[in-house]
């Protein structure tokens, strides 16, 4: 399903980043049921507040960036992003022009 705010970012032409993948969620919450973990105790774990990883589960928080890209990542629902490489020339490569 699609928010409303990703509709409307969309039709602006913005990039809407993608949401965790519903099924890595989904294989989340039946570990933690199944080790009888709570979301709090999760968050506890990997140094989040537990509002932000609930709101990162339940999909309130699209997770594509700040705070709840940060969790998403800690909790494995997103793979950790590829390093961004620039094509620009860096100052030291220039060479002087005089």
């Amino acid at each position: 399903m699609v928010s409303a705010v990703a509709k409307d970012e969309e039709r602006r032409g913005r990039p809407v980043a993608p949401r965790p993948d519903p099924a890595r969620i989904e294989a989340l919450r039946a570990s933690m049921l199944a080790r009888g973990q709570t979301v709090a105790a999760l968050a506890a774990e990997i140094g989040e507040e537990a509002s932000s990883v609930y709101k990162v589960l339940s999909g309130k928080r699209a997770a594509s960036s700040g705070v709840g890209h940060r969790v998403a990542i800690k909790l494995g629902l997103k793979d950790f992003p590829a390093p961004v490489t620039s094509h620009a020339v860096s100052p030291a490569n220039l060479e002087p022009t005089r």
